[in-house]
């Protein structure tokens, strides 16, 4: 791990130094997206306000409590199960994101609406432009003109207040992107087993952070997001761009400028490779490849090491995930809410695909009445 944390917070580091090789790394997403945030900015004005907004966020919704947050859940996931009076079935990474949207709309970001207010083409607009925005965001390829501009749109009519959130990519991003992800695994793996299965009942009927955090020889449904989060991290790699030694006290725009002239001689890509420490089998043991979420039972610590790798799964060093301790627990509430539904509906199941999915993938995965 000693790579990882090399390339996420190399010793005598300044903020300014991190901010500038997260941002340049991340130049992808500002021709995707236009962000504006930190993830894009080295300006340290823009990191604070992020931060300070970010944490008002987590506040916000933790003052609330989870027992709201479930029932944000449950009204969502019975909105989009609507689409099932319509048809046999609708597609599960679909509902998944949809669900995930419209809580974390009102239940992390604070919009002043119901769950069921929100348009179902802006909410299906938002997410499957923002997973075809970030996959184009990954090829040479200049991205289709149209879809920034439709998905801004879709954004500004479900979070009209312009300023609070003028630019609402900004939070949704990164406050959904990752989060809907977690919870489709976590379900996938979870919807078959009675174990994990019980273990979110058990959290719907009792949302709160001793619920989640289970106790004893029982599986908890913080076990089985760890496990999800271990063996599927949100990132797998994170790119840090490095300048050379003798350049990295230049401002940010003369860098960028040499970039385009001598750019392989003025910077390197590096990357920590999250993933691979998560299946180590140095680490985890010869499961290391499984999704085994026994190995967090109390009865079964994991060692010092473990508990290190796993916490990479939210980034490292300063720049950490700050909803790291919020995010598990909002995936758990979620997943008990679209898991009960189903086990209350005889006539609901899950129809599994051939493999697990990421950002895509899900092919073969359904909701349907039977």
């Amino acid at each position: 791990m000693d790579g990882i944390r090399c390339c996420l917070n190399p010793h005598g580091a300044t903020t300014g130094q991190l901010l500038t090789e997260r941002s340049m790394a991340n130049m992808r997403l500002v021709k995707a997206f236009k962000l504006s945030n930190t993830f894009v900015s080295n300006d340290l004005s823009i990191h604070s306000t992020f931060v300070s907004q970010a944490r008002a966020l987590l506040k916000g919704s933790n003052k609330l409590g989870w027992l709201h947050f479930r029932d944000l859940s449950t009204q969502a996931v019975q909105i989009e199960l609507l689409e099932l009076n319509a048809m046999t079935r609708v597609p599960f990474d679909v509902l998944i994101q949809c669900v995930t949207l419209r809580v974390i709309l009102i239940g992390l970001l604070g919009v002043d609406a119901s769950v069921d207010s929100f348009a179902r083409e802006d909410i299906i607009t938002v997410s499957a432009h923002i997973n075809h925005l970030w996959a184009l965001s990954k090829k040479p390829e200049n991205t289709p003109p149209y879809l920034l501009p439709q998905l801004n749109d879709a954004l500004r009519r479900l979070i009209p207040d312009t300023q609070k959130y003028p630019n609402p990519v900004d939070f949704v991003i990164p406050a959904w992107e990752t989060l809907w992800r977690v919870v489709a695994t976590a379900v996938a793996y979870s919807h078959q087993d009675e174990g994990m299965s019980d273990a979110f009942l058990s959290l719907y009927r009792s949302p709160n952070v001793k619920t989640f955090s289970g106790h004893g020889t029982r599986l908890s449904p913080k076990n089985v997001v760890d496990e999800t989060m271990r063996l599927h991290p949100p990132s797998k790699r994170i790119g840090r761009t490095k300048t050379h030694p003798i350049f990295q006290y230049l401002p940010s725009a003369i860098i960028r400028l040499l970039q385009r002239v001598i750019p392989n001689f003025i910077t390197r890509k590096e990357s920590a490779d999250v993933a691979e420490i998560q299946r180590s089998t140095a680490i985890w043991g010869p499961d290391a490849g499984q999704f085994n979420p026994a190995r967090f039972l109390s009865s079964s610590e994991p060692t010092k090491e473990q508990s290190e790798a796993l916490k990479y799964v939210f980034g490292g060093g300063p720049f950490r995930c700050i909803g790291a301790s919020w995010a598990p627990v909002a995936v758990g509430v979620i997943c008990s809410a679209v898991l009960t539904a189903i086990d209350d509906c005889d006539d609901l199941r899950i129809m599994q695909g051939t493999e697990i999915g990421a950002r895509d993938g899900w092919n073969g995965w359904y909701i349907e009445r039977v």
